[in-house]
């Protein structure tokens, strides 16, 4: 990663990978209500706000501002002491520790989306329920 220079497309693209993240769990992350926000950068239709940077930086704080402003060195920091953040890969532990964490996320965000669904079935039977009595009864 150190030799290439990437666009901000492909830093947010390399993070959501780095991180097994999807557009919807990245958006959800960052606390948009939409996903569509970043499917608009993603597709490159419009460039990320100075908001939506500084929310990246802010959720992951093992994230390398200037890296995913300028596309080049290291992507990630990890902390050598108390007050001081330096640029280094991740251990193989943290690693291992952030993909478990964001599978734990992804997988409350799918039960989510299933409950969401669930009740849609039950609104949606109601309503052919409804129906069907009154077309019935004529």
């Amino acid at each position: 990663m150190k030799d290439s220079t990437l666009d901000i497309y492909e830093c947010i693209e390399f993070l959501m990978e780095s991180k097994k993240m999807t557009v919807y769990g990245l958006s959800k992350t960052l606390g948009f209500e939409k996903p569509a926000k970043l499917y608009t950068i993603l597709n490159r239709r419009t460039k990320p706000s100075f908001d939506t940077l500084v929310s990246i930086t802010r959720r992951f704080e093992d994230v390398n501002g200037d890296w995913l402003l300028r596309g080049t060195g290291d992507p990630f920091l990890i902390k050598n002491t108390p007050n001081t953040l330096i640029t280094n890969p991740i251990t193989e532990i943290e690693v291992l520790h952030e993909r478990t964490k964001n599978l734990e996320k992804q997988v409350a965000d799918r039960d989510e989306v299933i409950d969401l669904l669930k009740q849609q079935i039950m609104i949606l039977r109601e309503v052919i329920n409804h129906s069907h009595h009154n077309s019935v009864g004529v």
